[in-house]
């Protein structure tokens, strides 16, 4: 995988929001695709028959009914942020209850994923800010980080190398970081200072698992985030469209949630597009996960592009690597022994 810019060592529960998941590309925009990660660890097996590959692929044509919970855990606290209206009018770390469930992997067949938060919005600007601010705080050697896909830990390890802020500066063409404003995605971001901002705030990074059962909406398995209605530049920031145009600059950058017709199942903007999002899988190792597709393309409207499922837009890279595609999203597990199921 090319490496983009510095090669330097993101109140109540929120259900019933439209669901979806996206078709986009491994179309290489300065950077080759990669083979995929290793599927995930298998659910045990279910009684009724398990959906066909086209479930994957094919969407319903109506949308799923809105998710209501009647009660369920609060939303974790965040010191990430620090003002309340920064991203659309609401806290930047804002964050929504994703179910636990089932989603159709086609190398491992039907995975089951645990309830957790998930953050609304990508990393911004300001959430790191504010851990910069806080002295760039790191988690203590051997801490539990997080599992990845196939219940490994994911431990820290004191030898690991946050971004300073002289190295939290990106190319500056599409570098967000010396624009400063609060409600940009943070590119130009490692995995370490990632994982690191993410510990922070008192989350983690998803693991891939998650990060595409939240993609697809679950069992629904949705050809995009927002529904089955085709990727266009009112749903997602993608191929350098966010300005209006198709010349690639800093202005199509967007805002985060700054596409809100392409809304996920659980609430979750951005999914499609923007930035590519790291994932807790492969951490530490030279294959580190990251999905999403970039601002700079998400496939499809793109002659160039071969058309697969979302879960397949993928980087590997080192954990060092900063891209101007490439931000953050954090996860946060539920208190201890609860658990709800998607309905």
């Amino acid at each position: 995988m090319q490496k983009f810019g510095v090669d330097s060592g993101s109140h109540n529960l929120r259900l019933g929001l439209l669901a979806a998941s996206g078709l986009a590309t491994l179309l290489s925009y300065g950077c080759a695709a990669n083979e995929p990660p290793a599927a995930p660890v298998a659910a045990p097996p279910v009684k009724q028959a398990q959906p066909s590959e086209a479930a994957v692929i094919d969407a319903p044509s109506e949308p799923a009914p809105a998710l209501i919970a009647d009660r369920g855990p609060s939303t974790p606290n965040d010191p990430s942020c620090v003002t309340t209206t920064a991203c659309g009018g609401e806290s930047c770390c804002e964050k929504t209850l994703v179910p636990g469930g089932r989603y159709l992997d086609k190398q491992a067949g039907m995975v089951e994923v645990k309830s957790f938060f998930f953050d609304k919005y990508e990393l911004t600007v300001s959430r790191v800010q504010e851990w910069v601010r806080k002295g760039r705080p790191t988690p203590s050697e051997g801490a539990t980080l997080g599992v990845d896909s196939r219940g490994n830990p994911v431990r820290w390890n004191s030898s690991w190398s946050v971004q300073n802020e002289k190295s939290l500066i990106g190319w500056a063409r599409y570098d967000t970081w010396r624009v400063g404003s609060a409600n940009l995605p943070k590119n130009f971001i490692d995995w370490y200072t990632g994982a690191a901002v993410c510990h922070f705030a008192g989350g983690r990074l998803p693991t891939d698992a998650e990060w595409r059962y939240a993609a697809v909406g679950g069992e629904e398995g949705r050809p995009y985030p927002w529904g089955n209605e085709p990727q266009t530049p009112e749903r997602a920031v993608y191929n350098c469209s966010g300005d209006g145009n198709q010349s690639c600059s800093l202005a199509d950058v967007l805002p985060v949630g700054s596409r809100p017709s392409g809304v996920s199942r659980w609430g979750q903007l951005d999914l499609a597009g923007s930035m590519f999002e790291w994932t807790m899988d492969a951490g530490g190792t030279d294959q580190v996960v990251s999905r999403g597709g970039g601002f700079c393309y998400i496939g499809g409207m793109d002659r160039r592009a071969k058309q697969v499922a979302a879960t397949e837009n993928v980087r590997h890279d080192t954990p060092s690597t900063t891209s101007h595609m490439v931000g953050a999203r954090c996860a946060f597990d539920l208190p201890s022994n609860t658990e709800l199921a998607a309905r």
